[in-house]
């Protein structure tokens, strides 16, 4: 494999399990170091120690506090941010309870707009720094049921585009990635379900996702020779949001 991220850091929320801890093993493969940012310390360290490579390292915090967020991130270097931290909720818009919707959004929008504002300071001085905001398929189409939480990656996709704009004069490229459905040891009985099988129907392709699937896009946002590309949303959903 080439080592195309030798040398770069990468700060990756939500790191500890799911898409979050497979993102910094591919990270890791790729050369990079690993700053995993969580808010459980045993299994952030359970996670990098598994990882290959060395000057990995570990940031306790929880996206949804800013202040803690400014101050855990002060003084730290590294060249880019995965914003993977983000959580689900399955309700209908009219009878979705307060405290979930206000946990989702806190966590999902909120989140990413705060570890944004907490990274800038380290991207800045890196020179050529990168943001990839994780948002989702449902930000582009929702299915019944998911609108909040499409809302959410939706409002993502939006930051993405605003930062970009913002933070282009800072030397700072900002894109998004955008996975449709992708099996992973959280998701795998639902998607295995009955209901899973049909939203394979909704798919092009007719099947969901291996987390390795998704990784190409990852390094292509993540690669320095990429340094033209910002303001965007890659969608790696198998032809989901074709309307196919």
């Amino acid at each position: 494999m080439t080592r195309l991220l030798d040398g770069k850091s990468f700060l990756v929320t939500g790191a500890a399990r799911g898409l979050g801890a497979l993102f910094c093993r591919e990270i890791a493969r790729a050369g990079g170091s690993v700053l995993a940012l969580g808010r459980k310390k045993e299994a952030l360290t359970a996670m990098l120690a598994d990882l290959p490579g060395d000057n990995h390292g570990v940031i306790i915090a929880d996206v949804r506090d800013s202040q803690a967020l400014k101050e855990q991130l002060f003084g730290r270097q590294f060249n880019a941010l995965v914003n993977n931290a983000g959580i689900a909720m399955t309700a209908a818009i009219h009878s979705s309870d307060e405290d979930e919707v206000r946990q989702l959004i806190d966590t999902n929008f909120l989140g990413s707009l705060w570890t944004i504002q907490a990274a800038v300071p380290a991207l800045k001085a890196a020179g050529d720094g990168v943001i990839v905001n994780v948002a989702s398929v449902l930000g582009h189409r929702p299915l019944p049921h998911t609108g909040i939480y499409a809302a959410s990656k939706a409002a993502v996709m939006q930051i993405t585009k605003a930062a970009a704009i913002e933070l282009a004069r800072e030397g700072i490229r900002v894109n998004a990635l955008a996975p449709g459905y992708v099996i992973t040891d959280l998701n795998r009985e639902f998607l295995e379900s009955d209901a899973g099988v049909k939203l394979q129907k909704r798919t092009a392709l007719h099947r969901f996702a291996t987390p390795k699937e998704l990784m190409p896009a990852l390094l292509f946002l993540l690669d320095p020779a990429n340094s033209y590309m910002t303001g965007e949303t890659l969608t790696i959903d198998g032809g989901m949001s074709s309307g196919l």
